[in-house]
């Protein structure tokens, strides 16, 4: 009798073995699609030995204005590397030396350029997806990336503006006028 109970119990546990190890090869990396997880805003991709990070447009709520482009680039190769980006009629180009990084951000701290890449002739909609091609060579590859508004707060400095905006030394300060009224005083 345990020879008959042994060997039943070795059928079940190789029946609950077969199914449980046939669910597993369903999650092999063979058999499921990749995914790219982006860690953070904007899109990314590679191009050759460019990566392509953080590459978003922002625009205002209405989509009435510019939108201000964002991208960063990492040239992991061993030569430099001539890359452009193209979006709607602007077009922007950057060398990138071998190893190191370009950061279009005119607010971050990392900033390669402190100029402010401006796309006018944009034909999106908030929350559209906006193909841009990034060359690198002879290379070439179009990432889809969302048109972002500053409904988050968070984005709303970062909305260009039509108009260039005083900046604080352009203004009058207070101390100013109150050393023009003391001046007059005194004769």
């Amino acid at each position: 009798m345990k020879r008959h109970n042994r060997a039943a119990l070795a059928v079940a546990a190789l029946a609950l073995v077969i199914p449980v190890s046939g669910c597993a090869s369903l999650l092999s990396p063979h058999q499921t699609a990749e995914y790219h997880y982006n860690g953070g805003d904007g899109a990314s991709g590679s191009v050759g030995d460019v990566e392509v990070r953080g590459l978003m447009l922002i625009t205002d709520k209405e989509s009435s204005g510019p939108a201000q482009l964002f991208f960063t680039l990492i040239n992991k190769g061993d030569s430099t590397a001539k890359v452009s980006i193209e979006v709607a009629d602007t077009t922007v180009s950057e060398s990138v030396k071998a190893g190191d990084t370009f950061v279009q951000d005119p607010m971050s701290p990392e900033t390669s350029s402190k100029e402010v890449v401006t796309v006018d002739s944009l034909e999106a909609e908030p929350g559209d997806l906006v193909d841009i091609t990034v060359k690198n060579g002879s290379e070439e590859k179009v990432i889809e990336t969302q048109l972002l508004t500053d409904v988050l707060p968070y984005y709303d400095e970062y909305v260009p503006s039509d108009a260039p905006s005083e900046s604080p030394s352009d203004m009058p300060s207070e101390d100013a006028g109150a050393a023009e009224g003391t001046a007059a005083a005194n004769g």
